[in-house]
């Protein structure tokens, strides 16, 4: 019997140390796949900042993942830092925490999410896909990299 799941996604503080811990997990294993100069990792201090969206799936106490978006004024958000450990994959996480962004991106009348992934993240970019995101060349400060997919979608 499965056990019974009260999930909550909201806006959260990246400063928390569960989510710190989450953050890190997800740059090592940015690491293990690109180099330093294909890894486009917002630091924490930028999370926090007021261009900054920063949510949170929980069960209860327990964190489940996290997703974020940058504000670009006038233009688009730029999804960043969605991550849903293995050990919580298989529950539609990934798929709620980018409604609940685009959700958002909408509600502040943002009219495309942008956001760049890698070549190596083959589930990453069949969920991009699944939710009508369609590949792009690069956009806003990002420059061609062979390592690099860039995605975008309509939003309004």
């Amino acid at each position: 019997m499965k056990e019974k799941i009260n999930l909550k996604i909201g806006p959260a503080d990246p400063r928390t140390p569960s989510i710190q811990e989450m953050i890190l997990e997800l740059d090592d294993y940015q690491a293990s796949l690109y180099p330093p100069e294909s890894n486009h990792l917002e630091t924490l201090e930028k999370l926090v900042s007021p261009d900054y969206y920063f949510i949170a799936a929980c069960n209860d106490q327990e964190l489940l993942g996290i997703a974020s978006f940058r504000r670009m004024p006038g233009k688009y958000v730029e999804i960043k830092r969605l991550y849903v450990p293995h050990q919580n994959r298989g529950m539609g996480l990934a798929i709620k925490l980018m409604n609940a962004l685009e959700k958002k991106a909408v509600q502040e009348g943002y009219p495309e999410a942008c956001l760049e992934t890698g070549i190596h993240q083959s589930e990453a970019l069949g969920l991009y896909q699944k939710l009508g995101y369609e590949k792009t060349g690069p956009f806003g400060s990002y420059q061609k990299d062979p390592l690099s997919v860039f995605m975008r979608k309509k939003l309004l």
